[in-house]
């Protein structure tokens, strides 16, 4: 195979804003008494939240050459994190 940088991560795309409501939608499935709801998430752009670091405008991992050179398609991050959450609800 070549060389290079291969990238591996979970299939889909998300945002911090729709991770975070996807984790409270499930704790509330699950029956945790959250006083939050999903929809009352409101994403904020990350010029909005000042740090010190700088903070990319887009960090999406392309994984188009581990698929081409392996064969590999991983699953949708929301499998994976919906399997983490229903062990630790």
């Amino acid at each position: 195979f070549p060389s290079g940088i291969y990238h591996l991560a979970a299939g889909g795309e998300t945002s911090w804003h729709g991770y975070a409501r996807h984790i409270i939608a499930r704790a509330r499935q699950a029956g945790q008494p959250l006083r939050v709801s999903p929809d009352r998430v409101i994403p904020i752009r990350s010029t909005d939240y000042p740090t010190q670091a700088r903070r990319p405008h887009n960090s999406r991992l392309d994984t188009t050459r581990l698929r081409e050179a392996f064969g590999l398609t991983l699953p949708d991050w929301r499998e994976g994190l919906d399997h983490i959450l229903q062990q630790i609800l």
